[in-house]
């Protein structure tokens, strides 16, 4: 009976391994016709958007960059081929996304559209929730979520029809509740939500829907000093009541959290841009991408324990109700 349980293991554990090397294998190799594919993608005046339009012209695909500002596709346009076309597109606003699906279709060939990147997004406030206004939350909401809903109901039709792909980029933090970053954070848990009703939605049309979710990258949205003036900012906006109420080691322990996470946010953006590449590209797409060491190791680990535990971890210090000194004017 011993000889018999242990000749079973062995050969599941054999089984397993061969399993996870074909999955690598056939992982690791691509989609035909890559030079015949084009791809939309918001949000490329800098960071992984970015870095993705020049990764995929560089692979020879046809890539519509939808950049925020002029100078920004200008910017863009000097460091890629003439496959890639840029289309100035603010996602808040329905006029101008509309204006880059024409665009979009007036410049494609009979191959159609493979893909589309839900790229853009911003975290303009780190501060307690009290600190926080609903014009904020708002606006966050608008880019973040909103703006890329709108961008996919627009751009589906065309995925329709080539079978295509659509990748949105959350974070790693759309399913760690990180406090201080609650726009953020609440507005890419809805995309990711978004993104696996869709998949759903679409689960025998053809087309598939995927998620980046990055750690923490070198990129203008991590720069410290941005961080930090939020948190001074809104500081400075709150009533004397609620500066005093998050005073004390609150504020500290939120300027101190940020000059230490930036000694781990990551040097290697260009692994986010490869993680989409992958989703857009290979024959076995992954449906959801988590990137980074601090996403594969901490936040992991916080997502494999109790959430009272969690709640110890990453919880606010006490006492309430003193002042910052940090923050004085």
């Amino acid at each position: 009976m011993f000889l018999v349980a242990s000749i079973f293991a062995i050969f599941a554990v054999f089984l397993a391994i061969c399993l996870v090397v074909f999955n690598i294998i056939l992982s690791r190799k691509e989609i035909t016709s890559i030079t015949t594919r084009a791809v939309f993608i918001t949000g490329c005046d800098t960071g992984f958007g970015n870095l993705l339009a020049k990764t995929l012209d560089a692979k020879g695909m046809k890539v519509f960059a939808g950049c925020l500002t002029e100078q920004g596709a200008i910017d863009l346009r000097a460091l890629t081929s003439s496959r890639l076309k840029t289309v100035v597109i603010d996602i808040t606003v329905k006029e101008t996304v509309i204006k880059a699906l024409k665009f979009v279709q007036e410049n494609l060939d009979e191959n159609g559209l493979w893909g589309v990147v839900n790229n853009a997004g911003v975290m303009p406030t780190f501060a307690p929730v009290e600190w926080t206004s609903m014009e904020e939350f708002q606006h966050v909401f608008n880019v973040n979520f909103f703006g890329s809903v709108f961008v996919t109901q627009k751009f589906l039709p065309m995925l329709r029809k080539s079978r295509g792909r659509l990748v949105n980029v959350c974070s790693v933090t759309s399913h760690c509740a990180y406090p201080g970053i609650t726009t953020y954070v609440t507005s890419k848990a809805a995309l990711k939500m978004f993104t696996v009703c869709l998949r759903r939605e679409l689960y025998n049309s053809g087309v598939t829907t995927h998620t980046i979710e990055p750690g923490g990258f070198n990129t203008n949205i991590t720069d410290k000093n941005r961080i930090a003036n939020m948190v001074k900012s809104a500081y400075k906006q709150a009533s004397p009541e609620l500066q005093t109420v998050y005073g004390g080691r609150i504020c500290k322990y939120l300027l101190d959290g940020i000059k230490m996470a930036g000694n781990y946010v990551s040097t290697r953006p260009q692994m986010v841009a490869d993680a989409m590449t992958h989703a857009l590209l290979s024959r076995n797409p992954q449906q959801r991408y988590i990137v980074g060491n601090d996403a594969n190791v901490y936040f992991r680990i916080l997502s494999w324990i109790p959430d009272k535990a969690v709640d110890f971890i990453l919880g606010w210090p006490a006492p309430y109700g003193q002042a910052c000194e940090d923050l004085r004017p």
